[in-house]
């Protein structure tokens, strides 16, 4: 099993933690990675950055880090499970709901993280601002390889 923490802040979707995982799987089993630890691959992925010392640097955990997000990824629901009660318990502090992540300020931090625009934003059909950012933040976490 694989545990990794990381700065929260900007996360608008748990589906975007999910790609991130899921990239960083097939980004191992098509030996595509970028590092030979599966822990600092998934930062990569989920920062949508290809060096790893700038990833670290954007959404590495810090002193200051207000929001802690954490992804557990195991061969089985139990083990991520047992994982994740652990960290809560071991981080304390409230999980966020999906509703929380679709704010404004959280949008508009995420396009700042992501280097997303309006432009690209208002190019999206989508049934809102958020679904957009979405797309976009997952749109360059899938298309990560091809930055290198």
């Amino acid at each position: 099993a694989v545990a990794q923490l990381f700065d929260g802040k900007c996360v608008v979707s748990v589906r975007q933690i999910h790609a991130a995982a899921v990239a960083t799987h097939l980004a191992f089993k098509a030996k595509s990675n970028i590092s030979k630890k599966f822990d600092i691959e998934f930062l990569l992925r989920l920062a949508a950055d290809t060096q790893i010392g700038r990833a670290l640097e954007k959404i590495g955990i810090k002193a200051e880090t207000k929001e802690v997000g954490y992804c557990v990824i195991a061969e089985d629901k139990n083990t991520v499970l047992r994982i994740s009660k652990d960290i809560v318990r071991l981080i304390g502090g409230e999980p966020m709901e999906e509703d929380e992540l679709k704010k404004e300020d959280r949008l508009s931090e995420a396009m700042k993280f992501y280097g997303i625009t309006e432009k690209e934003v208002d190019a999206v059909q989508a049934p809102s601002k958020a679904d957009a950012v979405l797309l976009l933040i997952l749109e360059r976490v899938a298309t990560l390889d091809l930055k290198r």
